[in-house]
């Protein structure tokens, strides 16, 4: 009888963590960070968003290199629009912040919490300047610790570090870096860090094996991380640039991530 009785409350424990974890979350306003280069900046065309898209959730903020705005303000697109309405759909109580800096065609040199300027010469990244300051001035400028959690951080980049052999090699120890750099800016140690995969045309980018494989030890060994497939996402005539079906479901797919993230370390083990 008593084995039952635990069983039954196991049983009950578990159903009820999404409502509880849910509730945790919503105490405060959940602020998410979307960060990288071009696919990340986005070339998904506004003119081509479905009605339903065109109908931005209305707990949703969005911040643009530091200046708020609508999300379907803008000629091209990233990410955003897909994940602010799968990720509004698991938090519709919650006031949800997105606060985008995307720079395109800059490597991990450009982004490196200990910039140089003869490492990012190495890419050609020089003109960037600091891109690690910089982001980390963009996001103060939006989030407050005391009224605001940091909920995750989406990271989409790692092709032009794919044109370099010599970033290339270097890629998963420099992520590693930056995610622990960033976290320790940011006071926020666990935060979900959530990137995806990288897939340019072979030809041009010639160590992009190098790269994935990267991407694949950094979320191996980098804590609370989760790494997306983006092979089958749809893109422009480029075959770099995912297109605006493409951008869409990168989106939904670093939505769903996050929740799955959120939910892993939220159950008992």
């Amino acid at each position: 009888m008593i084995l039952i009785i635990k069983r039954v409350l196991t049983t009950v424990v578990l159903l009820l963590l999404p409502i509880l974890f849910t509730a945790n979350l919503s105490a405060k306003e959940l602020v998410f960070i979307l960060a990288g280069q071009s696919n990340m900046a986005g070339q998904g065309s506004s003119v081509e968003l479905p009605p339903f898209y065109r109908q931005v959730p209305s707990n949703i903020e969005f911040y643009y290199n530091g200046y708020k705005a609508p999300l379907d303000r803008f000629r091209h697109f990233g990410p955003e629009i897909g994940f602010a309405h799968e990720i509004a759909r698991h938090y519709p109580l919650t006031k949800i912040k997105l606060i985008k800096f995307a720079v395109g065609g800059t490597s991990l040199f450009a982004w490196d919490p200990k910039w140089s300027i003869s490492k990012a010469r190495q890419t050609r990244n020089a003109s960037a300047g600091p891109l690690f300051k910089k982001l980390i001035k963009t996001i103060k400028i939006q989030f407050n610790e005391k009224t605001a959690k940091l909920a995750g951080i989406l990271w989409m980049q790692g092709e032009a570090d794919a044109k370099y052999p010599v970033a290339a090699k270097q890629y998963a120890n420099n992520l590693d870096r930056f995610v622990k750099a960033l976290r320790v800016e940011l006071n926020s140690p666990n935060t979900p860090f959530i990137m995806g995969s990288i897939n340019p045309p072979i030809n041009l980018f010639p160590a992009t094996s190098v790269v994935q494989h990267a991407q694949k030890v950094a979320a191996s060994r980098i804590r609370n991380s989760r790494l997306i497939n983006t092979a089958d996402l749809t893109k422009r005539h480029d075959h770099l640039h995912y297109n605006t079906d493409g951008q869409l479901e990168l989106g939904k797919r670093f939505a769903k991530a996050f929740v799955s993230t959120r939910m892993a370390v939220a159950r008992p083990k």
